[in-house]
């Protein structure tokens, strides 16, 4: 389904209220923002496990890449969700949903296998690790993949049915708030498959094995039943070029922070804010671009570069709600490192990238839409990696010179 035709959808539930009133942007940006608060969660189990993360270059290196990839694939889904919910193309019941749903599911599967060789790939590439761990690097990327989606898709699935149904804005909410879940439970994913890898030997490998060929096996058989689902074909086609480019990009985050091995333990206030810090900002951008691409196939706004001057009111709610958590980041690195370059640094680098991302994101939203292409494949994705990029070698920089 493309841009032209899912336009043609249902939109009189816009046209029945006023859809943004007064401060709604602010107050579910920030509640739902609040939820990435629970990144400090994912970056304290990191600061716990410093040692197992620090075995081997390459188990740095994936992580933002891991973080990354989830977050395209989340993207994509809670993107494609909200927008579906919006025109009725999907209702709000997993079990007796539409084919549309069901092959987009089916489709993000194997997107995440596909995405689980090209990280290992590039992991084993960046970091320049021996070839004889090449196996063990793909193979650590599929596991983690797939107990990652395990609990990613259903809740962001059931997340985006539930607000829908209660009048919340899906657009705004439902991505931050997955996503944070999703941070959390890959971190955990990926410590568990590190630590079958380097604490449980030949055991540990065997369990990795099992998961990986059994996800492998699972996708082959979603692929074979969907096989004739326009939906599949359609979201595989754009969202494997998302991936490459997604992929590509985040190799830049893998690559600062393995080069950051040697700063970690100076640095730990930063380590244990860092996954809250790019899912925060990651997230902002996000509502920024859902509801860009909502209002795109609404027709609420042109597809021209300079209509980001008519979303000036949303970005300034979404640009204080935001900021107020870099504060709170701040603080919290201060308590960990008792310096004022640890309080500063998430502000700095947050008032430094937060421009850029965002023109990036409407960019991307105008090209696609004009394109005939289904921004909901591209903006979040794309601005998910780029954000994490970004931040990651703005942050990276930083503790190198100042440490």
């Amino acid at each position: 389904m493309n841009a032209q035709n899912i336009t043609n959808g249902d939109t009189t539930i816009f046209k029945k209220k006023n859809y943004y009133p007064k401060f709604k942007i602010f107050k579910e940006t920030f509640l739902s923002l609040i939820f990435d608060l629970g990144g400090l969660i994912a970056g304290a189990i990191m600061g716990y496990y410093v040692s197992l993360i620090s075995v081997k270059t390459w188990a740095i290196a994936i992580y933002p890449i891991v973080l990354t990839g989830r977050g395209a694939l989340n993207g994509i889904l809670g993107g494609k969700l909200s927008t579906g919910l919006h025109l009725g193309l999907i209702n709000t019941n997993i079990k007796k949903n539409t084919k549309y749903f069901y092959s987009l599911l089916a489709s993000l599967c194997l997107i995440s296998l596909i995405t689980s060789f090209i990280v290992g790939i590039i992991a084993f590439i960046i970091t320049g690790a021996l070839i004889e761990d090449l196996y063990t690097i793909v193979i650590s990327c599929i596991a983690i993949q797939a107990l990652t989606i395990l609990i990613t898709i259903p809740i962001t699935s059931v997340l985006g049915f539930i607000t829908f149904k209660r009048g919340i804005d899906p657009d705004i909410v439902v991505f931050p708030i997955s996503s944070t879940v999703a941070d959390i439970w890959a971190t955990i994913s990926y410590l568990i498959t590190l630590s079958m890898v380097f604490w449980f030997g030949s055991l540990g490998m065997s369990i990795i094995y099992f998961i990986s060929l059994f996800f492998i096996i699972f996708v082959i058989v979603l692929a074979f039943l969907f096989r004739r689902e326009r939906e599949y074909w359609y979201t595989l086609k754009e969202a494997l070029f998302t991936i490459l480019i997604i992929t590509l990009i985040s190799a830049i985050s893998g690559f600062s922070l393995s080069k950051m091995r040697d700063y970690i333990k100076k640095s730990p206030g930063i380590i244990v804010v860092y996954p809250a810090l790019i899912d925060t900002l990651g997230d902002a951008a996000a509502i920024f671009g859902s509801i860009s691409t909502t209002k795109l196939f609404i027709g609420f706004i042109k597809s021209k570069i300079g209509q980001i001057r008519r979303q000036t009111g949303i970005l300034s709610q979404i640009l204080i709600a935001t900021f107020l958590f870099y504060i709170i980041y701040g603080f919290i690195a201060f308590i960990y490192e008792k310096t004022l370059i640890s309080f500063f640094m998430p502000i700095f680098s947050f008032l430094l990238c937060f421009p850029i991302v965002i023109i990036i994101t409407f960019i991307m939203a105008i090209l696609t839409f004009t394109k005939g292409m289904n921004p909901d494949n591209f903006v979040i994705p794309i601005e998910t990696a780029l954000t994490d990029a970004i931040f990651t070698v703005v942050i990276a920089t930083l503790i190198i010179l100042l440490y």
